[in-house]
């Protein structure tokens, strides 16, 4: 935890990205479940730009865990919305430069949105389980839907997805994309938290357990609220 504090004051704030600097207490938040629970698993992100998130996951990451980055990268032609011109050397870089030592990295060049069955199957199978799993790809419905069963069929037990720009109005898709996912398929997982844009799912059998951490350990606060999304309980921390 010690590295992460010391990349979020140091590394942070040089990785280009658009990260709210208020999510650290959600991130240390969710990890203290998860090592309290005994639940083990690895790291992964489907759209990483330079690192900026990835980097802080990868800091709650233990010695020779995995961290897998899934992005276009330089191939610019399937960026469809524009969100950022990524580059995989600065990300390398930067992952060098700020990132913990001792992890099992790899970048998966590929449009999250044509992995085949099989494609996913082996991510699960060489790279995961996932302990967490952040969705911020393509912010079109169509691809941030499938971009969260692929994140939901890599989930290990306890395992958490991390979906970005729910709600954020510049990306509507990624809003859409959330109400197809409980209309259209029969989701393994649950919402139990929503912080600085960002929507965290967890498995079914784990959500009592995780909705019920985070509201006692955020407390009694101006901007926190029990509400409810999709049929669960979710603690929201807003603005």
């Amino acid at each position: 935890m010690e590295s992460l504090e010391a990349y979020w004051s140091e590394g942070f704030p040089l990785v280009e990205g658009w990260v709210d600097t208020r999510l650290l207490e959600c991130l240390r938040m969710i990890d203290s479940i998860q090592r309290d629970a005994g639940i083990t698993g690895q790291i992964g992100e489907i759209g990483v730009y330079h690192g900026k998130l990835l980097i802080a996951l990868a800091h709650l990451a233990d010695a020779g865990e995995k961290v897998t980055a899934i992005d276009v990268f330089d191939d610019q032609a399937r960026n469809l919305d524009g969100a950022g011109i990524g580059s995989l050397d600065r990300l390398q870089d930067n992952i060098r430069r700020f990132g913990p030592t001792e992890r099992d990295y790899a970048f998966i060049k590929a449009d999250s949105i044509a992995l085949t069955p099989a494609d996913k199957t082996k991510l699960h199978e060489s790279r995961g389980p996932f302990r967490l799993f952040s969705v911020d790809g393509c912010h079109t419905a169509e691809h941030t839907c499938t971009d969260l069963l692929t994140a939901q069929d890599c989930l290990g037990s306890g395992g958490v997805i991390i979906l970005d720009d729910y709600m954020q109005p510049h990306w509507p898709g990624v809003t859409e994309a959330v109400n197809l996912f409980y209309a259209r398929y029969v989701p393994r997982v649950k919402p139990f938290l929503y912080c600085s844009h960002k929507l965290f799912f967890v498995g079914y059998g784990w959500h009592g357990e995780f909705e019920r951490a985070c509201s006692g350990r955020l407390g009694p606060r101006h901007n926190v609220k029990a509400t409810e999304m999709f049929g669960s309980r979710v603690v929201s921390i807003y603005p």
